[in-house]
């Protein structure tokens, strides 16, 4: 956003709320069976998204019988996921950006009638997304007063908020989510990510392995060398050194995940390896899950801080995630066998490849 727009929408942010009733609801007076209809607002990224899956999953447990509609865009690829895959929203409602689609969707928003409106905030504070909930006429609107003394300036359409001290208290991701829905005397079913794919890409995927990787006394071992953030990338010699430490020791086959913005990473890797080890690079055309259902089989899975991180952390595989500017205690990858890698400082290349490789070995040998 521009710095008129930022300047322009906190002005009508100020001007709007003197058009709003602000008066909190105990959250203790909710009768919850009355609660048919609920609305989740997340439009960020895909590591965002799949954080606030143990949430969703939460409130799907605690409400088995409601209508769940997300609002969200094509950036936390949300639909490429769970499209026929287990979803824990029933509908899903997309809005980028635009007055004309901000009317037309709070229009459908209305029609839906929700009782409950969740807008977590546990990234930042965006004036559309609550803008959004309370257009719905949602008779229950949940979020967050303030995050570690940061005030949310939408806040005050909001009827069910607190105040968070989650940088303070080192919370991760997913438990800030789960403390909105907290807020409702809901309790979490779940505290992890939950995943697994459907038949069609799990069939996918034993094809793939079969046709690709037939010495089934070979293990396999799987990295995502690319991110988002250029400097959340542990450096393409480092990853090719421990590649090749790997398969020295091991002998094993290697399977190289990508997506559209990892190709340069990807390159790199190939060109330091020079056709030294035995591997394979996920097909552009597989998409998100298929990639994922191919990652489930993994003997191992290495990646960056990034969005298949997460996605991988929901399946019951060893895994090392590698921090540097972001941090661990916030977005690392939880589960048994998994393993976050903080930098000393926010340069993710003062990793060594000693403590990846480790790492690897311990994981390896359990």
């Amino acid at each position: 956003m521009s710095k008129f727009g930022k300047i322009f929408g906190n002005a009508a942010l100020k001007v709007f709320k003197g058009f709003v009733l602000e008066k909190d609801t105990d959250p203790l007076a909710i009768d919850h069976s009355t609660i048919k209809t609920i609305l989740i607002v997340i439009r960020h990224q895909m590591g965002d998204m799949l954080c606030s899956l143990p949430m969703m999953r939460s409130l799907r447990d605690f409400y088995p019988e409601a209508k769940i509609i997300l609002i969200t865009k094509d950036s936390t690829n949300f639909e490429n996921i769970f499209k026929d895959n287990s979803s824990p929203v029933n509908e899903i409602r997309k809005y980028e950006y635009g007055f004309e689609s901000f009317l037309n969707i709070t229009k459908e928003l209305k029609d839906m009638r929700p009782d409950l409106a969740i807008v977590p905030s546990s990234v930042n504070f965006s004036a559309t997304n609550h803008l959004l909930a309370y257009f719905s006429n949602a008779k229950y609107r949940a979020g967050v007063k303030s995050r570690d003394y940061e005030v949310n300036r939408s806040g005050y359409v909001l009827n069910i908020k607190n105040d968070f001290l989650w940088d303070l208290k080192k919370v991760h991701q997913m438990e800030r989510n789960l403390d909105v829905i907290r807020q409702l005397n809901i309790k979490p079913a779940c505290n992890t990510i939950q995943f697994s794919v459907n038949d069609e890409c799990s069939e996918f995927a034993e094809k793939f392995i079969a046709e690709n990787f037939p010495d089934k006394s070979r293990i396999i071992i799987g990295f995502h060398t690319g991110a988002g953030k250029e400097q959340n990338v542990w450096a393409s010699e480092k990853y090719a050194a421990l590649v090749i430490k790997l398969g020295e020791k091991y002998n094993p086959y290697f399977y190289f995940s990508k997506g559209p913005a990892d190709e340069k990473c990807v390159t790199e890797l190939e060109s330091l390896l020079k056709g030294n080890v035995e591997y394979k690079i996920q097909e552009s055309s597989s998409g998100i899950l298929k990639n994922g259902a191919i990652l489930s089989k993994m003997s191992l899975f290495i990646s960056n801080d990034t969005g298949i991180m997460h996605l991988v952390s929901g399946f019951n595989i060893p895994q090392i995630g590698l921090f540097g500017p972001t941090k661990a205690w916030e977005w690392g990858i939880i589960g048994e066998n998994k393993v976050s890698i903080q930098s000393a400082n926010e340069n993710i290349n003062n990793i060594s490849l000693e403590q990846v490789l480790e790492t690897s070995i311990a994981l390896l040998s359990v």
